[in-house]
């Protein structure tokens, strides 16, 4: 069944190379919400996947429910199965199990990547899966905080939780999201983490929305080696 991948971004010139030629293999359109990048983003994506499709948010900011409403808005256009990552977000799996299904949507796992080697710096000729494997399991740590669960649907009207993220357990191990939000851990993703913050609204500050983008490179490096190296295995 027809597959569609869909993400938003904003200066992602480092990550969609890799981000764009894993997915590329595994579905047949992708759907890109461009925040006015500034960077050579766009131009990456007209090379690597010239079919895909570029659209121009309709939202200044990174508001968390607007954000939502504009991807959900988006999918009620589309047949077949969808998600929408983030650039950080890569899906692998067995895809054959959305061909079988008879339920019309999976929660799938959230992997935390962790970048065991800061010092190698990845190459975009290469898988950033292959590069970089380490990570920290779904449920796999006793008090690491999971990323929560993403939703793969081909529901017509799918009324997504703030965030996308769901707070239900995974309903298959078949297919799985490794989340890249601390691997490579180097200036590029530093600034990454940290130019979002300008983008968000206050009101999404005041309710605690995109915290872990309104910090410090002091705090990034501490939180890194405190809360994340040590943990981290081949995932």
């Amino acid at each position: 069944m027809y597959r569609t991948i869909i993400t938003h971004f904003y200066n992602e010139e480092y990550l969609l190379p890799w981000w764009l030629n894993h997915h590329k293999k595994y579905f047949y359109h992708g759907i890109l919400i461009d925040y006015a990048s500034t960077d050579r983003s766009v131009e990456i994506i007209k090379q690597i996947c010239p079919d895909w499709t570029i659209i121009p948010s309709r939202n200044e900011m990174f508001d968390a429910r607007l954000i939502d409403e504009e991807v959900m808005d988006i999918e009620k256009n589309i047949d077949g199965w969808r998600i929408c990552l983030n650039t950080t977000e890569f899906i692998r799996g067995n895809f054959d199990i959305l061909d079988k299904a008879s339920a019309d949507s999976f929660i799938l796992p959230c992997h935390t990547m962790v970048d065991k080697d800061p010092l190698t710096q990845p190459n975009h000729n290469l898988s950033l899966v292959e590069q970089k494997p380490h990570g920290i399991k779904y449920n796999s740590t006793p008090g690491f905080k999971n990323r929560r669960p993403r939703c793969i649907h081909k529901q017509k009207n799918i009324k997504y939780p703030l965030g996308r993220h769901y707070d239900t357990d995974p309903t298959t191990d078949e297919l799985e999201i490794l989340w890249y939000g601390w691997s490579p851990f180097n200036e590029q993703t530093l600034t990454r983490k940290l130019q979002i913050q300008t983008r968000i609204p206050e009101s999404d500050k005041a309710q605690g929305f995109g915290r872990e983008h309104i910090t410090t490179r002091d705090r990034l490096y501490h939180e890194f080696y405190t809360n994340y190296f040590s943990k981290a295995e081949v995932v």
